[in-house]
Protein backbone atom coordinates (compact mmCIF):
# COMPACT_ATOMS: atom_id res chain seq x y z
CA UNK A 1 0.00 0.00 0.00
CA UNK A 2 1.54 3.42 -0.75
CA UNK A 3 2.40 5.64 2.60
CA UNK A 4 1.34 8.54 2.76
CA UNK A 5 3.88 10.20 4.23
CA UNK A 6 3.36 14.02 6.03
CA UNK A 7 5.87 16.50 5.14
CA UNK A 8 8.31 16.76 7.47
CA UNK A 9 9.36 20.33 8.83
CA UNK A 10 12.17 21.98 8.59
CA UNK A 11 13.83 22.99 11.61
CA UNK A 12 15.98 25.89 12.23
CA UNK A 13 19.93 24.97 10.90
CA UNK A 14 23.30 26.54 10.36
CA UNK A 15 23.42 27.77 6.75
CA UNK A 16 25.09 24.93 4.85
CA UNK A 17 24.38 22.11 7.16
CA UNK A 18 21.18 19.94 7.95
CA UNK A 19 18.88 20.39 10.90
CA UNK A 20 20.40 17.31 12.88
CA UNK A 21 23.94 18.62 12.69
CA UNK A 22 23.07 21.51 14.83
CA UNK A 23 23.46 20.05 17.63
CA UNK A 24 26.22 17.51 16.90
CA UNK A 25 28.41 20.55 15.25
CA UNK A 26 27.47 22.21 18.55
CA UNK A 27 28.64 19.55 20.91
CA UNK A 28 31.94 18.76 18.84
CA UNK A 29 33.24 22.25 18.87
CA UNK A 30 32.24 22.78 22.59
CA UNK A 31 34.19 19.57 23.65
CA UNK A 32 37.00 20.99 21.19
CA UNK A 33 37.60 24.30 23.14
CA UNK A 34 36.95 22.53 26.53
CA UNK A 35 40.08 20.27 26.10
CA UNK A 36 42.15 23.24 24.04
CA UNK A 37 41.68 24.82 27.86
CA UNK A 38 42.21 20.80 29.56
CA UNK A 39 44.35 19.16 27.49
CA UNK A 40 45.38 20.43 24.09
CA UNK A 41 46.90 17.34 23.27
CA UNK A 42 43.65 15.79 23.11
CA UNK A 43 41.75 18.37 21.24
CA UNK A 44 42.43 17.10 18.05
CA UNK A 45 40.47 14.24 18.68
CA UNK A 46 37.24 16.03 18.78
CA UNK A 47 37.66 18.05 16.34
CA UNK A 48 38.34 15.68 13.37
CA UNK A 49 35.36 13.64 14.49
CA UNK A 50 33.12 17.42 14.24
CA UNK A 51 34.61 18.11 10.64
CA UNK A 52 33.84 14.38 10.03
CA UNK A 53 29.90 15.15 11.01
CA UNK A 54 29.99 18.15 9.16
CA UNK A 55 31.02 16.25 5.93
CA UNK A 56 28.38 13.94 6.39
CA UNK A 57 25.58 16.49 7.38
CA UNK A 58 26.05 18.89 4.53
CA UNK A 59 22.91 20.52 2.82
CA UNK A 60 24.05 23.01 0.95
CA UNK A 61 21.29 25.73 -1.10
CA UNK A 62 21.41 25.71 -4.33
CA UNK A 63 19.99 27.33 -7.37
CA UNK A 64 18.89 25.13 -10.40
CA UNK A 65 19.07 26.51 -14.06
CA UNK A 66 15.73 27.75 -15.36
CA UNK A 67 15.76 25.26 -18.08
CA UNK A 68 11.97 24.09 -18.27
CA UNK A 69 12.54 20.92 -20.76
CA UNK A 70 16.08 20.12 -18.53
CA UNK A 71 15.84 16.74 -16.81
CA UNK A 72 18.13 17.20 -13.91
CA UNK A 73 19.90 14.80 -11.18
CA UNK A 74 18.32 13.78 -8.19
CA UNK A 75 21.20 12.99 -6.63
CA UNK A 76 25.11 13.52 -5.78
CA UNK A 77 27.54 10.52 -6.88
CA UNK A 78 28.50 8.51 -10.11
CA UNK A 79 25.77 7.08 -12.44
CA UNK A 80 26.55 3.46 -12.56
CA UNK A 81 23.58 2.08 -14.96
CA UNK A 82 21.06 3.21 -17.62
CA UNK A 83 18.86 0.43 -18.46
CA UNK A 84 15.11 0.07 -20.12
CA UNK A 85 12.66 -1.85 -17.81
CA UNK A 86 8.61 -1.84 -17.07
CA UNK A 87 7.92 0.25 -14.18
CA UNK A 88 4.69 -0.80 -12.57
CA UNK A 89 4.31 1.02 -9.42
CA UNK A 90 3.23 4.36 -11.10
CA UNK A 91 4.60 5.29 -14.50
CA UNK A 92 2.99 2.10 -15.67
CA UNK A 93 5.10 1.83 -19.11
CA UNK A 94 8.01 0.97 -20.49
CA UNK A 95 11.01 3.35 -18.57
CA UNK A 96 13.85 4.32 -18.52
CA UNK A 97 16.25 3.91 -15.19
CA UNK A 98 18.89 6.22 -14.42
CA UNK A 99 20.99 4.71 -11.29
CA UNK A 100 22.71 6.91 -9.15
CA UNK A 101 25.49 5.90 -6.62
CA UNK A 102 25.96 8.23 -3.91
CA UNK A 103 29.19 7.75 -1.32
CA UNK A 104 29.53 8.06 2.16
CA UNK A 105 30.47 11.37 1.55
CA UNK A 106 29.03 12.78 -1.46
CA UNK A 107 25.59 15.36 0.12
CA UNK A 108 23.09 12.86 1.25
CA UNK A 109 20.06 15.49 -0.12
CA UNK A 110 18.53 14.09 -3.09
CA UNK A 111 16.36 16.63 -4.93
CA UNK A 112 13.60 16.54 -7.87
CA UNK A 113 14.44 16.35 -11.71
CA UNK A 114 11.83 18.54 -12.69
CA UNK A 115 8.71 20.52 -11.84
CA UNK A 116 5.52 18.74 -10.94
CA UNK A 117 3.39 17.42 -8.06
CA UNK A 118 3.74 15.09 -5.55
CA UNK A 119 1.82 12.26 -7.03
CA UNK A 120 2.69 8.69 -5.25
CA UNK A 121 4.69 7.70 -1.92
CA UNK A 122 5.49 4.54 -0.85
CA UNK A 123 8.06 2.51 1.73
CA UNK A 124 9.44 0.07 1.47
CA UNK A 125 11.45 -2.37 3.92
CA UNK A 126 14.02 -4.60 2.78
CA UNK A 127 17.71 -5.77 2.67
CA UNK A 128 21.07 -3.82 2.84
CA UNK A 129 22.57 -4.74 -0.33
CA UNK A 130 25.81 -2.31 -1.71
CA UNK A 131 24.23 0.14 -4.04
CA UNK A 132 26.58 -0.95 -6.74
CA UNK A 133 24.59 -4.44 -7.13
CA UNK A 134 21.60 -3.63 -9.21
CA UNK A 135 19.41 -6.01 -7.56
CA UNK A 136 19.62 -3.50 -4.80
CA UNK A 137 16.34 -1.38 -6.65
CA UNK A 138 14.24 -4.44 -5.73
CA UNK A 139 15.55 -6.03 -2.36
CA UNK A 140 16.72 -2.90 -0.47
CA UNK A 141 15.01 -0.64 1.65
CA UNK A 142 13.65 2.03 -0.17
CA UNK A 143 11.69 5.11 -0.95
CA UNK A 144 9.37 5.72 -3.70
CA UNK A 145 8.27 9.15 -4.87
CA UNK A 146 6.35 9.91 -8.16
CA UNK A 147 5.81 13.34 -9.58
CA UNK A 148 3.32 14.42 -11.98
CA UNK A 149 4.90 16.82 -14.50
CA UNK A 150 3.97 18.70 -17.18
CA UNK A 151 5.42 15.76 -19.68
CA UNK A 152 4.31 13.08 -18.35
CA UNK A 153 5.00 10.82 -14.74
CA UNK A 154 8.64 10.39 -13.48
CA UNK A 155 9.63 8.53 -10.43
CA UNK A 156 12.93 8.72 -7.71
CA UNK A 157 13.15 5.86 -6.01
CA UNK A 158 15.54 6.35 -3.13
CA UNK A 159 17.52 3.15 -2.24
CA UNK A 160 19.36 2.31 1.00
CA UNK A 161 22.38 0.18 0.95
CA UNK A 162 24.81 -0.74 4.19
CA UNK A 163 25.23 2.29 5.84
CA UNK A 164 22.00 4.32 4.65
CA UNK A 165 19.45 2.68 6.57
CA UNK A 166 17.27 5.20 7.15
CA UNK A 167 15.52 7.21 4.48
CA UNK A 168 13.50 10.10 5.08
CA UNK A 169 11.40 12.22 2.60
CA UNK A 170 10.62 15.71 3.07
CA UNK A 171 7.40 16.16 0.63
CA UNK A 172 3.77 15.02 0.93
CA UNK A 173 1.38 13.61 -1.54
CA UNK A 174 -0.28 16.62 -3.37
CA UNK A 175 2.81 18.86 -2.69
CA UNK A 176 4.23 21.34 -5.24
CA UNK A 177 8.01 21.15 -6.22
CA UNK A 178 10.18 22.84 -8.37
CA UNK A 179 13.32 21.34 -10.35
CA UNK A 180 16.06 21.32 -7.35
CA UNK A 181 13.45 20.88 -4.47
CA UNK A 182 14.26 18.85 -2.05
CA UNK A 183 12.64 15.59 -1.67
CA UNK A 184 14.53 13.38 1.20
CA UNK A 185 17.59 12.42 2.63
CA UNK A 186 19.67 9.06 2.89
CA UNK A 187 22.75 9.49 4.65
CA UNK A 188 26.02 7.14 4.43
CA UNK A 189 25.83 6.29 0.88
CA UNK A 190 22.51 5.70 -0.74
CA UNK A 191 21.85 5.43 -4.27
CA UNK A 192 18.78 7.42 -6.64
CA UNK A 193 17.17 5.56 -9.44
CA UNK A 194 15.47 7.89 -11.82
CA UNK A 195 12.72 6.56 -13.86
CA UNK A 196 11.13 8.02 -16.77
CA UNK A 197 8.46 7.27 -19.67
CA UNK A 198 11.08 5.77 -22.35
CA UNK A 199 9.76 8.24 -25.23
CA UNK A 200 9.94 10.96 -22.51
CA UNK A 201 13.77 11.52 -22.61
CA UNK A 202 16.41 11.94 -25.00
CA UNK A 203 20.14 12.58 -24.24
CA UNK A 204 21.01 10.54 -21.39
CA UNK A 205 24.46 10.57 -19.17
CA UNK A 206 26.81 7.66 -19.65
CA UNK A 207 27.67 5.27 -17.21
CA UNK A 208 30.52 7.09 -14.87
CA UNK A 209 29.92 9.94 -15.03
CA UNK A 210 29.70 11.90 -12.11
CA UNK A 211 26.69 14.34 -10.87
CA UNK A 212 25.06 16.76 -8.36
CA UNK A 213 21.45 17.17 -7.32
CA UNK A 214 19.61 19.69 -8.60
CA UNK A 215 22.64 20.92 -10.96
CA UNK A 216 23.96 18.34 -13.60
CA UNK A 217 21.89 17.41 -16.62
CA UNK A 218 21.02 14.20 -17.12
CA UNK A 219 18.61 14.44 -19.94
CA UNK A 220 16.06 16.39 -21.79
CA UNK A 221 12.66 16.21 -22.43
CA UNK A 222 11.85 14.80 -26.49
CA UNK A 223 10.29 17.23 -28.44
CA UNK A 224 6.63 16.81 -29.43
Amino acid sequence: MPQHTPSSVRKAKLPGFDSEATPVLGFGLGLTGLLLGLKPRLAAWPLALTAVAALLYRDPERTTPAEARQVFAPADGSVIGVEELYEHRFLHTDAVRIAIAASPFDVPVHRSPLAGTIAYLEHVHGENRPIWDLRAADQNERQYIGIKSEWGPIMVQIIGGPLARRITPQVALNQRVRAGERLGVARFGARADLLLPYELIQQLPPVGARVSAGLSPIGRIAEP
